[in-house]
C-alpha cells in the first residue's frame, strides 16, 4: 500500500486541496459553513450566461445554494447534529464527515443512512449531489479492488490516499462521468469531444475533451473523473479514472441558465429560495493531473464492471429518493387536510398511492441494508437487487406521484397570492376572510401551495424530475440489470422439485 506521508503524495494532496482554510484545533478535519464558502474562492473558471464569474459565493444564482450547503457543514460541528453526520477516526480521535467513511459493517451503513436522512431533510431531496454523495466512486473502487488490482496494482494505495485527503479536508466531491452528446454514427475514435489523455508526461497526464451533466462541481471542491460504459472501439487513451480540483488550470465550467435567481422570497418560493445545483458542461483544455491522482489508466476492465463499480452510489441515490418519498406522502396528507377533502374516497385512494410509493421504497432500502454483505475486498455493500428494484420503482412512478400531488391541490396551485399582495392593508384582511383552509388559516394554506408548486411545477421541479429520470441509470437499463442480477433460484428450484423438472 502506498505510504500517504511521502513528499510526492503531500504534493498531490496540495494539488487537490487548493485553497487552505483555517479550522479549529479541536476538530481539525471538520469545517463549518464559513470555511466551506471560503474554500470556493480559489480562482476556478466558471462561466454563467457567457460571462466569467469572479466569485461563485457572491453570484446570487450560485450563492444561495452555497449558503444552503454551508448549513450542512454548520450541522457537522453543531453538538445536536454532529453524531448524525460525522465519525470518529480511531487512530487519531479526529472527527470526519461520515461521507468519507469506507463501510465495513452494517452499523457503518446505518451511519450513512442517518447522514442521508439529514441531508435530504435539509434540501428536501432536491439536491441530488449533496456533500454526503461525492466519495461514492472511491468507496466502490475500494470495495471492488479485487477485480482491478491485477492490472492496476497501485490503484488501491492511490484511492485510499484520496479518501484520506477527503477526510482530513472535508471536501465536497462531484461525479464527472457523463460524455457530451455526439453524432453516434461516428466511430468512437472520431468523437473528438470524448475526454482523453493527449500527453503522457513523467509527472502526470494532460487531458483534453468535454464532460456533460455535471452537478455541483461549481459549488464544490473536487471532481472524480471516470468514464461511462465504454464502446469496444473506444481508444485506450479514453480509459481513465482520476481526480481534479475545481480550480485546475485549463478546466472551464459552462453553466446552464439558472432556474432560480437567488433572490426568491422564502414565503413565495420556500424550496427555490434554498437555491439549486449548478449543472454544467466541463471543457478540459490541456488539464494536467499528477500520476498520484491517476487512479486507473488504459484498464479496459473498468468498462466491463461499470455497474458493479456504481453499486454504492446507486444505494445512496435510492436512499435519498426513499426519504423524498416520505416527504411526498406528508405533502399529500397536508394538502387534503388543508382542503378538507380527506372524506372523499377518490382522494383517499390517491393519498394511499403516494403512501404506497414511499412505503415500498423505504422497505427496499431497509432490506438492502439488513441483507448487506461484504465484498471480497471487505467493504460492506447494501443488497444490490433490493437497491436496483427500489431505484426502478422510484423513477418509474415519480411522474405519477408528481401528478397526484398536482391533482390533489386543484386550483390551489394556480390561485396562489404573493406575499407582497397579502401584506397590503387593503387586501390582507380580505384574503384572510375569503381563502381559509380546513385545518390551516388562509395564509398558511397559501404557503403550503407555494411549497407544492416549487416541488411539482416550477422550472426547478422540472429540472429535478429530469435529473431523477436519468440519474446514474435510466429505467430500461435498470430493468436489464434487475433481470441480470436478481437471484430467482429459490423459486425456480421449488417449481422444479414440485414438477420433477
Amino acid at each position: 500500500m502506498m505510504n500517504i506521508v511521502t513528499p510526492v503524495q503531500d504534493g498531490a494532496r496540495h494539488f487537490l486541496v487548493g485553497n487552505q482554510v483555517a479550522r479549529s484545533a479541536g476538530q481539525p478535519w471538520l469545517r463549518d459553513g464559513k470555511h466551506y464558502r471560503q474554500s470556493l474562492r480559489d480562482g476556478r473558471h466558471v462561466i454563467l450566461g457567457g460571462r466569467d464569474v469572479a466569485d461563485v459565493t457572491a453570484e446570487p444564482s450560485l450563492g444561495t445554494a452555497i449558503e444552503t450547503l454551508g448549513s450542512y457543514f454548520d450541522a457537522q460541528v453543531a453538538i445536536e447534529t454532529q453524531d448524525l453526520l460525522t465519525t470518529v477516526d480511531p487512530a487519531t480521535g479526529n472527527r470526519f464527515s461520515t461521507a468519507w467513511l469506507v463501510p465495513r459493517s452494517i452499523d457503518d451503513l446505518k451511519r450513512y443512512d442517518a447522514m442521508i436522512r439529514h441531508s435530504t431533510t435539509l434540501t428536501f431531496g432536491v439536491f441530488g449531489r449533496p456533500p454526503d454523495y461525492g466519495p461514492v466512486k472511491a468507496v466502490s473502487f475500494v470495495a471492488w479492488n479485487h477485480l482491478i488490482k491485477e492490472k492496476d496494482p497501485e490503484a488501491l494505495g492511490k484511492i485510499e490516499h484520496f479518501l484520506q485527503t477527503g477526510r482530513e479536508n472535508n471536501l465536497v466531491s462531484s461525479d464527472v462521468i457523463i460524455d457530451v452528446q455526439a453524432n453516434r454514427k461516428l466511430p468512437m475514435p472520431d468523437r473528438q469531444a470524448r475526454l482523453r489523455v493527449v500527453e503522457e508526461r513523467k509527472d502526470g497526464v494532460v487531458l483534453c475533451g468535454a464532460k456533460a451533466g455535471n452537478s455541483v462541481l461549481a459549488q464544490g471542491n473536487i471532481g472524480t473523473v471516470s468514464m461511462p460504459p465504454p464502446d469496444p472501439t473506444m481508444p485506450e487513451e479514453c480509459n481513465i479514472w482520476t481526480a481534479i480540483p475545481a480550480n485546475a488550470p485549463g478546466l472551464k465550467m459552462i453553466l446552464r441558465e439558472p432556474n432560480v435567481s437567488g433572490r426568491e422570497n422564502r414565503e413565495d418560493n420556500p424550496l427555490n429560495a434554498a437555491g439549486e445545483e449548478a449543472d454544467c458542461i466541463l471543457l478540459f483544455d490541456h488539464v494536467f493531473v499528477p500520476w498520484d491522482h491517476v487512479f486507473s489508466y488504459k484498464n479496459k476492465t473498468l468498462g466491463q464492471i461499470y455497474t458493479t463499480l456504481g453499486q454504492f452510489a446507486f444505494w445512496k441515490i435510492a436512499n435519498r429518493l426513499a426519504y423524498r418519498g416520505e416527504i411526498f406522502a406528508g405533502a399529500a396528507q397536508l394538502i387534503v387536510d388543508a382542503l378538507g377533502t380527506d372524506h372523499v374516497p377518490a382522494v383517499r385512494a390517491m393519498v394511499a398511492e403516494v403512501i404506497s410509493y414511499a412505503a415500498i421504497l423505504r422497505g427496499m432500502m431497509t432490506a438492502a441494508v439488513e441483507t448487506a454483505q461484504p465484498t471480497e475486498s471487505g467493504v460492506m455493500l447494501p443488497n444490490h437487487s433490493f437497491v436496483t428494484a427500489g431505484r426502478l420503482h422510484a423513477i418509474e412512478h415519480y411522474p405519477r406521484i408528481m401528478q397526484i400531488l398536482r391533482d390533489l391541490s386543484g386550483q390551489g396551485l394556480i390561485g396562489r397570492v404573493p406575499q407582497a399582495a397579502w401584506e397590503r392593508e387593503d387586501l390582507g384582511d380580505l384574503l384572510d376572510t375569503y381563502l381559509p383552509g380546513y385545518r390551516l388559516d388562509a395564509r398558511e394554506k397559501n404557503r403550503l401551495f407555494n411549497f407544492i408548486w416549487d416541488m411539482t411545477c416550477s422550472s426547478s421541479a422540472m429540472r429535478v424530475a429530469l435529473f431523477e429520470n436519468i440519474n446514474a441509470t435510466p429505467a430500461p437499463a435498470l430493468r436489464e440489470e434487475l433481470y441480470r442480477s436478481h437471484d430467482r433460484s429459490n423459486g425456480m428450484n421449488l417449481i422444479r422439485r414440485k414438477l420433477g423438472l
